[in-house]
Order: C-alpha cells, then structure tokens, then sequence
C-alpha cells in the first residue's frame, strides 16, 4: 500500500510519505493488521 500510494502512477500522481504514512494509520483496525501497522510506523534503530 505504501509503494502504491508514494509512487506516481499513469493514472495518478505519488501521495507525499507523510500522508500515505497517515492514510495507512487511519486504517489501522480497518483495512490493516494494527500490529502490522504499529511495526510499519516504528522507525528502526540504526
């Protein structure tokens, strides 16, 4: 989903990361695992 959303396609252009990181949060519980979502959203420890 997150590709889909920040890539430009022929049909629309790319969501800014912010937004699609928004978008994917609104659907926690929704169309999306929440723990799936919370690990997709934890920035990784470098």
């Amino acid at each position: 989903m997150y590709d889909a959303l920040t890539s430009d396609r022929p049909y629309k252009e790319a969501w800014p990361k912010a937004e699609a990181k928004a978008e994917i949060a609104r659907q926690a519980g929704k169309q999306f695992d929440p723990e799936v979502v919370q690990a997709f959203l934890t920035p990784v420890a470098t």
